[in-house]
């Protein structure tokens, strides 16, 4: 190898590391905030129909700014906005502590990247996983999303131990402390500077530079065929379809559902979490052998297909300690699709229509999920009601898992190896 191509690979390595830390960091301080910030608004006596808007409007914003942003995150720069969107969560997520306004929560909580789930929210992860197809090949690409996945749920499990931690000592009836609130939220915007400092020390190899077929009149941004565009409209309805589901059930509204149904603590809450992202996180890596033999639309499929069933189960366990391990169960099986999704759409589109799709897929999936916390609130904030969320979100994303098996499983993935 020459010493220009031995400079390009050490570069995309040092990108790759970068996007993995600055992952990490950013889905332990989404573990803990998803936590903490449910609890303590239910403390602050703000309703679970509240509570349920509130995270409707924080995943519907960001995913409508994604999806503004989403064909021109090459023009912009991919780097540029990263930075942009952390530097914004630096700013807007300390006033959570100055207000307790429902309409300033809700800019608050959009532009200061709160998560609801747990999870991901806002443009970063569809950018990273354009910049990570920029950097890998082939199954190459599969193992670098595996282990993307795997930072962040074991990030998220991490969060979820530190607010367990956070509740040693507080004992089953105790409200978090104000004093304790401020030093979690002065935290998580500490975590958007790092991150922002991290994206800054990210090389332009992960930058989609236009092919030398492009006409130098430009500077255009590339357009997406209307065969693409067919496939991203699919896609998306189909991913929508799937997170409107899993938004009746986010991290955030389960956390109150275990506090209100089986008076679970903050270190019981915490726990709980930290024990379903840790199975998230290793189930991702068993995602790659079992893709690597059986194909990946397969592993997303027929590995999502009995977590539903787990999931539609939980609020009929006469415990809480029962709910909690069939929870779990669920967790073992419910994240192998997320890799090996992740490679598969990268798969069937070339290189130049992956910042588009994945900031579109995405921002649909966020969508979806936003539209139903409010729902599952109202479900939330009456007992008789309680077991509807998790019924009515395995229903629907087990039919997701079958139409897309049918309508896809005979689609090509051209540039899986090539790309």
């Amino acid at each position: 190898m020459s010493q220009d191509g031995h400079k390009e690979r050490s570069m995309n390595e040092s990108a790759a590391w970068y996007l993995l830390i600055a992952r990490g960091l950013r889905e332990v301080a989404f573990g803990v905030i998803a936590i903490v910030l449910p609890l303590y608004w239910h403390e602050q006596h703000i309703s679970a129909l509240e509570i349920g808007a509130l995270f409707t409007v924080a995943l519907l914003g960001s995913a409508l700014i994604s999806l503004w942003i989403g064909r021109y995150v090459d023009r912009i720069g991919r780097r540029r906005l990263l930075m942009l969107s952390s530097l914004l969560w630096l700013i807007a997520a300390p006033f959570l502590l100055v207000t307790k306004e429902p309409l300033i929560l809700g800019v608050i909580i959009i532009f200061g990247s709160i998560s609801p789930t747990g999870k991901e929210v806002g443009l970063f992860l569809g950018i990273e996983q354009a910049m990570l197809s920029k950097l890998t090949k082939g199954h190459a690409r599969t193992k670098a999303y595996a282990w993307f996945t795997l930072v962040g749920y074991v990030s998220t499990a991490a969060g979820a131990l530190i607010a367990a931690a956070l509740g040693f000592g507080l004992g089953h009836s105790a409200e978090i402390s104000s004093g304790l609130f401020r030093v979690v939220v002065l935290a998580y915007s500490g975590i958007a500077l790092i991150q922002l400092l991290f994206y800054a020390l990210i090389s332009d190899s992960v930058e989609q530079i236009p092919s030398a077929s492009q006409p130098e009149q430009n500077k255009s941004p590339h357009r997406p065929t209307r065969e693409v565009r067919s496939v991203v409209r699919m896609l998306t309805a189909l991913f929508t379809l799937d997170a409107f589901g899993g938004g009746l059930i986010v991290q955030g509204l389960l956390v109150y559902w275990f506090r209100v149904k089986f008076g679970f603590d903050l270190t019981q809450i915490g726990l709980l979490f930290f024990g379903t992202n840790l199975l998230s996180a290793l189930s991702s890596l068993v995602a790659v052998s079992i893709s690597k033999r059986f194909g990946l639309l397969n592993t997303m499929v027929f590995t999502h297909l009995p977590s539903n069933v787990l999931l539609i189960l939980v609020p009929f366990a006469p415990t809480g300690l029962l709910a909690a391990i069939v929870l779990l169960a669920r967790h073992m099986l419910s994240q192998m699709d997320v890799p090996t999704r992740q490679a598969y759409t990268m798969a069937i589109v070339d290189a130049e229509d992956r910042g588009y799709l994945a900031t579109t897929t995405n921002s649909a999936r966020s969508l979806g999920t936003g539209a139903s916390p409010l729902i599952a609130g109202a479900f939330l904030a009456s007992a008789g009601l309680l077991s509807y969320p998790f019924i009515i979100a395995g229903g629907l994303k087990a039919a997701y898992d079958l139409v897309i098996f049918a309508i896809f499983r005979k689609v090509p993935t051209p540039y899986s190896e090539t790309q």
